[in-house]
């Protein structure tokens, strides 16, 4: 009931800053961009950042809580499986465990001590765990504890396994990132030139065609707005930016969804390059 609370309050936040910023980007399209049209990218970033920011904070929070579960499995399984070989009973080895503080995933631990305590089968409790962990390593370590438990195999010797399989892929993945930071470095420093390189065009080159009013594309004299150029070079950025950052993230994380935090960083701070910059038009000629 406490989750499904929480979850309806997730949701109704969301939908509140996702109001209020698509509020926001409409009276800057209507209103503001006619009376204060230096602002109009301000406003323009206050309401994306308002509209998208809280609810991917919502949502990243969540897979943050997920990948320290994941951690903190890891030292439940070496805890439990040390309790066993001291000559501990499961249940017993499970109120041990309660008792310690393994961060996100204690209330989870204490339950299942609990249900293990008031005669729910251990495999029981420890399905329902998986489930509401939404962790596949969890989900995968979970089944093959209950497997080994089922057929009468040693409980330590599994839990002993699972804790050395699962330390070595956390140290593959923190091996991974670390491998990718320069290419992670690399990636911001290809895209903010690509941004120097649109300023540079925006605010050097098109002022310096020889139209005034906009620029001749064809034998019919048909003219390009200055405005349609700043529009499409803004449009560049949003891509590049969103597809840049969930490559960074993939290749750093393995996630997309930390890649979404990257791309959210590069459209922010590119666009608002981009658009103070590009105010000031430069003649070279």
């Amino acid at each position: 009931m406490l989750e499904l609370t929480k979850k309806y309050e997730n949701i109704i936040t969301e939908v509140f800053f996702v109001v209020i910023g698509a509020s926001i980007l409409l009276l800057n399209i209507f209103v503001f961009s006619e009376i204060i049209p230096i602002f109009t990218p301000f406003f323009n970033i206050a309401g994306a950042l308002i509209a998208i920011v809280p609810p991917f904070l919502i949502y990243y929070s969540k897979y943050k809580i997920n990948k320290e579960m994941e951690s903190e499995f890891i030292l439940f399984v070496t805890d439990l499986t040390e309790s066993i070989d001291s000559g501990m009973t499961l249940p017993i080895a499970l109120k041990h465990s309660a008792k310690r503080d393994y961060s996100s995933l204690t209330p989870y631990v204490r339950e299942i001590s609990t249900k293990v305590d008031w005669g729910i089968p251990f495999e029981k409790a420890l399905v329902l765990f998986a489930e509401k962990s939404k962790s596949t390593p969890i989900r995968r370590s979970v089944s093959t504890i209950i497997e080994t438990y089922k057929v009468g195999g040693k409980l330590s010797d599994t839990l002993r396994a699972i804790g050395r399989s699962l330390i070595e892929i956390n140290k593959i993945k923190q091996e991974r990132s670390a491998s990718v930071q320069s290419q992670l470095v690399t990636s911001y420093l290809i895209f903010f030139v690509f941004i120097f390189i649109l300023v540079i065009l925006q605010t050097f080159l098109l002022p310096a065609l020889p139209s005034t009013t906009g620029t001749d594309v064809s034998d019919t004299g048909a003219e390009i707005p200055p405005e349609l150029f700043a529009q499409t070079f803004i449009n560049f950025i949003i891509v590049q930016g969103f597809f840049a950052g969930l490559a960074t993230g993939k290749m750093a994380e393995g996630s997309l969804v930390a890649g979404f935090k990257h791309s959210l960083m590069l459209i922010t701070i590119g666009y608002t390059i981009f658009s103070f910059l590009s105010q000031f038009q430069i003649r070279l000629f």
